[in-house]
C-alpha cells in the first residue's frame, strides 16, 4: 500500500526509535535529537496546528535556515494534510510577499530577527496571513494588528495540552507541498508537489545511488530548496533512516565538516568551486617541495602503486579536513566543470553529479557510484522517461513530475502537454549509453547578430574555473561579439597586486584600474582559446560586488537572474559595445 510522507516518516521513527536522527549546534556543541524525541514533537506540533484551526489543505509557510524546528514544522503540516510552503530566506520582501499571497499560507514559522524584520515590512499586505510563529528574536515587537505572534515555545504548550486528536485520511496524490521556482525570469511560480512525487523521487534516487541506515550527511544547502529537500532530507532521513546534521552557516562548513565527519554531502558546483580554490591556495602558499609533492600526486593513475603511495603521502591528508568519511558527495543545481569533478575523484572525493528541476521533484538523472561518466549528469532514473524534442528540448515524463503550477493552469498547459511529457526548458542530448549532457537552457541561448548561437552557461563555469574570477556573466544577445561581466577573486587579487601592478585593495576603486582590467582579460583571452571564433569573450566589465541572492541576482540554487544583474549593471555592460 502507497504511503504519504507523515506515514513513511512513522514507520522509520518507529524502527529506528533510538537512532540519532538529527544533529544541530547548540553553545558550541552538537545535540542529538533521538527519532523517537523528533516525532513526538512533530505530533505535538500537529496537534497545535490543530488548536490554532489549520485544516486539511491549509497552507502553513517555512521562513528558516535549516534546522530541527524546519522539519518538526514540515512534517506537523504534512501530518494533518495540511501544505508546508518553504521560503528561501535570501529572498526580498516583495517575494516574500508574492508567495505568501499566492499560496495564501495561513500560518508561518518565522527563524530569526532578520527574517521577521522582512516579514514585517509587508504584513499589511497578507490578508490570509492569520498567525506568525517565531522561533528566537531579538525584538518580537508585536504590532502586527489583528494576527497572532506567538513563539515556538508557546505553541508547543498548546500541543501539549490539546485534546484533539489527528483524524485525517490523507491520499498519495494529495499536494504536500507548494516550492516556488528560482524565477530566473519573473516572480516565482509555485510547484504543486504530491507525497508520490517526493516518495517517488526519494525511493528512486537511493536505489540510483544507495544510502544505508548507516550514513550521516552534513546538510547546509537550503531545505526550501527541493534537492535539499528530496535528497538531503526525505531520502535520506525518511526512507533510510540516516543521521543528519545542521551547518551552523557557510562560513562555518568547514569545521562543521570536521566535527560531523559525514559520510554524503549534497552540494552545489559553486560550492566545489571554492573549495578546490581553497585546496590550491594552501598549495600554492606552502614550500615549492609540497607543491611538487602535490603536482606528482596528480600525475598518478589510480590503482597503482605510485597512485595509493601518493593517497597515504598527499590525499588522505586532504580529505581528512572535511571529515575523512566521505563514501561520495551529490551535485546539482547547476553544471559542475567536468575538469572539477576529474580533480576531485583523483584525490579520493567522488562527485555524483545529478541533473532535476523543482517541476521534476527533483531528481530526472543521475551517475551511478560504479559508472560515472563525466561531462554528463548521468541516466534517467528507473521509472523516469526522458525525450529529446526535435529544438533538443529535454521533455521528461513520469510519477516525479509536478501536479501543475498552482492557481496558474495556462503555465501547466504550456509546460505538461496531453501526453504527460514536462517540457524543461533546458536543451541536451543522450549519448549512446544513455547519459544525459545538458547544452544550455532554452531562455538563456544567446543569439548573435551574425546568427551564431552561443550557450552562456557552458562559457561561465569554464571562466568562473579561473582563480582571479569568482563569477562571470556572459552577454551578447543580438550583439556582434560576446562580452562579460566579470567579478575578480578579491582575495586572490590581493594576494598579487604587485605582480598585477595594482596599489589600492579596495573592490570599488580596483573594478576602474586599467592593470586589473588588462590582467584580468589576459586571462580570459588564454581561457577564449578553448571556445569557437563565435564564443570568445572579446572585452570585459569588472564588479566589485558579488552577484547576490539579497539584491535578486542570484536564485536560493545559485543561478543567474541575468535580467536583473543586467539592470544593475547596464552602464557597464552598454560600455562594451
Amino acid at each position: 500500500m502507497e504511503k504519504t510522507i507523515a506515514e513513511q516518516f512513522a514507520l522509520t521513527a518507529e524502527r529506528f526509535s533510538g537512532k540519532t536522527a538529527l544533529k544541530f549546534k547548540f553553545q558550541g556543541a552538537y545535540i542529538n535529537v533521538s527519532f523517537a524525541e523528533l516525532k513526538n514533537r512533530v505530533d505535538i506540533l500537529a496537534k497545535a496546528f490543530l488548536e490554532l484551526g489549520i485544516a486539511q489543505g491549509d497552507k502553513v509557510a517555512i521562513l528558516s535556515e535549516n534546522r530541527t524546528e524546519w522539519v518538526r514544522a514540515d512534517l506537523a503540516a504534512l501530518t494533518l494534510g495540511a501544505v508546508s510552503v518553504p521560503i528561501h530566506t535570501t529572498l526580498s520582501p516583495k517575494i516574500i510577499k508574492h508567495i505568501l499571497n499566492d499560496s495564501q499560507a495561513r500560518v508561518i514559522l518565522v527563524a530569526k530577527q532578520e527574517q521577521f524584520n522582512k516579514l514585517m515590512l509587508v504584513i499589511n499586505e497578507l490578508p490570509k496571513l492569520q498567525t506568525v510563529i517565531y522561533i528566537q528574536l531579538d525584538q518580537p515587537v508585536n504590532n502586527l494588528g489583528e494576527k497572532k505572534l506567538m513563539s515556538l515555545d508557546e505553541v508547543m504548550e498548546l500541543g501539549e495540552k490539546s485534546a484533539k486528536k489527528i483524524e485525517v485520511k490523507v491520499s498519495p496524490d494529495d499536494v504536500a507541498s507548494i516550492v516556488y521556482t528560482s524565477g530566473t525570469t519573473a516572480l516565482p511560480k509555485g510547484v504543486m508537489l504530491s507525497h508520490r512525487n517526493f516518495l517517488f523521487n526519494a525511493e528512486a534516487a537511493v536505489k540510483a545511488v544507495p544510502v544505508t541506515a548507516k550514513d550521516t550527511l552534513l546538510s547546509f544547502l537550503p531545505l526550501s530548496h527541493v534537492l535539499e529537500r528530496t535528497a538531503g532530507y526525505y531520502a535520506p532521513l525518511i526512507l533510510r533512516g540516516c543521521t543528519i546534521a545542521y551547518a551552523e552557516n557557510l562560513k562555518t562548513l568547514k569545521q562543521n565538516l570536521k566535527e560531523i565527519k559525514p559520510t554524503i554531502l549534497v552540494s552545489v558546483p559553486r560550492i566545489f568551486e571554492k573549495i578546490h580554490d581553497g585546496i590550491w591556495d594552501k598549495i600554492n602558499q606552502g614550500s615549492q617541495f609540497k607543491k611538487k609533492i602535490f603536482l606528482w600526486a596528480l600525475k598518478q593513475n589510480q590503482g597503482r602503486f605510485l597512485y595509493r603511495l601518493a593517497d597515504v603521502l598527499v590525499f588522505r591528508k586532504i580529505r581528512s579536513a572535511f571529515g575523512g568519511r566521505f563514501r561520495f558527495t551529490i551535485s546539482g543545481g547547476a553544471t559542475l566543470n567536468h575538469k572539477l569533478a576529474k580533480f576531485f575523484d583523483k584525490i579520493g572525493i567522488k562527485i555524483v553529479e545529478g541533473y532535476g528541476l523543482t517541476e521534476t521533484s527533483p531528481v530526472v538523472c543521475v551517475n551511478r557510484l560504479e559508472n560515472i561518466k563525466f561531462g554528463t549528469v548521468g541516466q534517467a532514473l528507473n521509472g523516469v522517461e526522458i525525450k529529446i524534442a526535435p529544438d533538443k528540448e529535454i521533455l521528461v515524463r513520469g510519477p516525479l513530475v509536478m501536479k501543475g503550477y498552482h492557481q496558474n493552469e495556462k503555465a501547466t498547459r504550456e509546460a505538461i502537454d496531453a501526453d504527460g511529457w514536462f517540457y524543461t526548458g533546458d536543451l541536451g542530448f543522450l549519448n549512446s549509453e544513455g547519459f544525459l549532457v545538458i547544452i544550455g537552457r532554452k531562455k538563456e541561448m544567446i543569439s548573435l547578430s551574425n546568427g551564431k548561437i552561443v550557450w552562456p552557461e557552458q562559457l561561465e563555469v569554464i571562466l568562473n574555473d579561473d582563480r582571479f574570477i569568482n563569477q562571470a556573466m556572459v552577454y551578447g544577445n543580438n550583439k556582434s561579439y560576446v562580452t562579460a561581466l566579470v567579478v575578480p577573486d578579491w582575495p586572490e587579487v590581493n594576494l598579487h597586486l604587485k605582480e598585477i601592478g595594482l596599489v589600492s585593495r579596495e573592490p570599488d576603486q580596483l573594478v576602474n584600474d586599467q592593470n586589473l582590467k588588462a590582467y584580468i582579460l589576459q586571462r580570459v583571452e588564454k581561457i577564449n582559446e578553448q571556445f569557437a571564433d563565435w564564443e570568445k569573450v572579446r572585452k570585459i566589465a569588472l564588479a566589485a560586488r558579488e552577484f547576490s541572492a539579497e539584491r535578486d541576482e542570484v536564485t536560493p540554487s545559485l543561478k543567474l537572474r541575468r535580467n536583473v544583474i543586467g539592470e544593475h549593471y547596464q552602464k557597464q555592460i552598454q560600455g562594451l559595445y
